[in-house]
């Protein structure tokens, strides 16, 4: 634990900073995944040779062999209104499998209006967990189900997912959960958002800014005492990592997976663990994320710039044909569906851009960071151990924290919640909390 300020020397002390560099414990380690990120890479390539049947069967027999001997009512996956689960669902409904489909948050969601819809389309059971609007009492109770269940290497903010696979295994109690983790982002690679890709990665991965400056202005915005930190020792670990030792379009892949997967989303997966048995986050299984980087259809092989965003939905549009063409004309909740996408840019672009603006305010978030979490985040601020203030600036944290105007995604609570959990760690740790 950190005791002054002065002596962040060691790889433990400097968890704090380089969590608000890049939002998470980037020296947890886990062993959820089968890939070693650099293996992978090496066998990158743009091989025409390998089809998108063989992806689709890859995808498939990675589900069917986690079918064996269960009954429909024993499989669940989690359902959006996206491309991602979609596929999923197609190789389910193909085995003549009808799983229960969870969703959860605000009912009034997009996400969970598409899902909702195509559950019901064909018959499947639906359960969106954590309707109620949330306040800062339930929060709280989930936030240290959450600390308790992943041993304080989960971060507070996973907890309403904690709560949505309680309740859903409370009721359902499924034997194997399917999940759409990482679908999306290996098809059409990083996206910038401050969420699991900081704002530090991107200043410095595109060229924006130095280290340096970034690093300071950073920790700067996170109420950290920074002045006197080694600064040059942290970006000496900074530099280490397996996502800033490379050029752009390499260091976007290892963020990718050994952050974004191996760190951000194992959170999720370990979470579900606890209540469900087996956990099969298909698109992060060894055998699929061979073949697709052996292939020509992954991120680093897509054309760049708006063409390259224009053929984003291809691969899903085309597995969902492949595997189950049924899917194909049901909406997907960014505005078209598969099929309209299938039949081309000319008839899917005008499509989608009308579909959006006409929808544009008609849903709410899925989960949202109100007043209820200001109220929460003051609450536990006033908890928080004098050792936590060594290192955070407790005058300058209070006072951005008493402003009237706060942002309601969780990117932007970050600075605020960062001292709440480890503070909560710290209490966890020594058998109070």
């Amino acid at each position: 634990m950190v005791k002054n300020q002065k002596t962040l020397k060691t790889e433990e002390q400097f968890f704090y900073l380089l969590f608000s560099l890049f939002h998470h414990n980037v020296f947890y380690k886990d062993d959820l995944f089968d890939f070693k990120t650099d293996e992978l890479y090496t066998k990158l390539n743009f091989n025409k040779k390998i089809a998108l049947t063989d992806i689709a069967n890859t995808i498939s027999q990675t589900i069917i062999t986690n079918l064996q001997g269960l009954e429909d009512e024993e499989i669940s996956v989690t359902l959006t209104g996206g491309m991602d689960s979609r596929v999923i669902l197609a190789c389910l409904l193909k085995s003549g499998i009808k799983p229960n489909c969870l969703t959860y948050g605000n009912p009034q969601s997009k996400d969970i209006f598409f899902a909702r819809n195509l559950a019901n389309r064909f018959g499947l059971k639906f359960h969106n967990t954590c309707e109620k609007p949330p306040t800062k009492e339930w929060y709280y109770k989930w936030v240290i189900e959450t600390i308790k269940r992943d041993h304080g290497n989960s971060h507070l903010h996973r907890a309403h997912r904690t709560a949505a696979i309680a309740e859903h295994a409370d009721i359902y109690a499924p034997k194997v959960l399917f999940t759409g983790h990482m679908g999306g982002e290996s098809l059409r690679g990083l996206n910038y958002n401050n969420y699991f890709a900081s704002y530090f990665f991107e200043m410095v991965n595109e060229g924006k800014a130095s280290p340096e400056e970034t690093a300071s202005n950073l920790l700067d915005n996170y109420f950290i005492k920074y002045n006197q930190i080694e600064l040059n020792n942290l970006l000496d670990i900074v530099n280490e990592l397996s996502w800033m030792k490379h050029d752009r379009d390499t260091n976007k892949f290892f963020f990718l997976y050994d952050l974004v997967g191996k760190i951000h989303h194992s959170q999720d997966i370990r979470l579900f663990k606890t209540f469900v048995t087996d956990v099969i986050p298909v698109y992060l299984q060894k055998e699929y994320l061979q073949k697709l980087f052996s292939s020509e259809y992954h991120f680093l092989a897509k054309p760049k710039g708006i063409l390259g965003r224009f053929a984003n939905p291809y691969v899903h549009c085309k597995l969902i044909q492949l595997i189950y063409p049924e899917l194909l004309d049901y909406p997907l909740s960014n505005g078209f569906s598969p099929r309209e996408y299938l039949k081309g840019l000319w008839y899917y672009i005008p499509l989608k851009l009308f579909r959006n603006l006409k929808q544009k305010n008609l849903f709410s978030p899925t989960f949202s960071y109100g007043s209820w979490y200001v109220e929460f985040v003051k609450e536990h601020a006033q908890n928080i151990s004098p050792e936590i203030w060594y290192i955070y600036d407790k005058k300058k944290y209070m006072k951005a924290l008493g402003k009237r105007n706060h942002g309601t995604d969780e990117g932007y609570w970050h600075k605020f919640s960062n001292p709440i959990y480890f503070d909560l760690i710290e209490k966890y740790k020594k058998g109070v909390l």
